[in-house]
């Protein structure tokens, strides 16, 4: 792997977004909580079947994966100083894509949580732009037919903790808005010996080829509550008591 980023060499970048986000706070004229939900798209490698599946098969047999819809939701806090915000995000996202194996489909699943600190700039109402670092968390990461044996302890073995750059365009609509968001992975994965079921999937032992990962998804948001700088205090010295929250109706 050309980079692996590690949850020890994430601390010094999430600790310095976490300064900026407190900066930028105190000084915010505005501030927004909302919701989002939606789809994806995720870009994972090919697949090379060592020896070829069937004997009318050539030697080497190459798989490209077919990408299936996957759903993400989460939240988000906007920090709005005029045109300018700064937007971190806790997202919760899962992925999907398969390969059409010669006897059977093997379908990869993958979860993560997705920690993104975006900036934008609305450029003209109702169209924003943005972009920051995003800071992944996987859950799990699978492949149907997968075993563990003397050539292969299972997988995908891929890296728990990764970073990635995100770009994106928004059109806010009020309340609402449509977010349509490209992640680039900065780190490249490793090569994979796998093993995997022939007699059910037509192939045996495997090469997972690396591959840049990347993510296309399109989202729906909502801003569930919004305040001034004005009453930014008095909003959360009042936060949990009844019918004073500054929220939409």
């Amino acid at each position: 792997m050309t980079y692996k980023p590690t949850i020890k060499t994430m601390k010094k970048p999430l600790i310095l977004v976490l300064l900026l986000f407190i900066c930028a706070f105190i000084n915010a004229q505005e501030f927004t909580l909302g919701l989002k939900g939606g789809l994806n798209y995720y870009t994972i490698g090919d697949i090379n079947s060592r020896g070829g599946s069937l004997p009318s098969k050539p030697p080497d047999e190459l798989f490209t994966p077919n990408k299936d819809i996957g759903t993400q939701f989460g939240v988000y806090v906007n920090v709005e100083f005029g045109k300018l915000f700064i937007r971190p995000e806790l997202n919760f996202v899962s992925s999907k894509n398969n390969y059409e194996f010669p006897n059977k489909t093997s379908i990869w699943k993958t979860s993560k949580i997705d920690i993104p600190i975006l900036i934008g700039y609305e450029i003209f109402d109702p169209i924003t732009i943005y972009a920051g670092p995003g800071f992944n968390i996987f859950n799990y990461t699978t492949l149907d037919g997968v075993q563990v044996t003397s050539f292969s302890d299972g997988g995908p073995d891929l890296e728990k903790t990764t970073i990635n750059i995100n770009f994106g365009v928004m059109l806010r609509f009020g309340r609402y808005g449509i977010d349509l968001r490209y992640e680039y992975g900065l780190g490249e994965t490793k090569e994979e010996l796998l093993d995997i079921i022939r007699s059910e999937y037509g192939v045996n032992l495997v090469d997972l080829r690396a591959y840049q990962p990347n993510v296309l998804s399109l989202s729906l948001t909502i801003d569930v509550l919004r305040t001034a700088d004005d009453n930014l205090g008095w909003f959360f010295s009042n936060l949990f008591r009844k019918n004073v929250c500054d929220c939409y109706r």
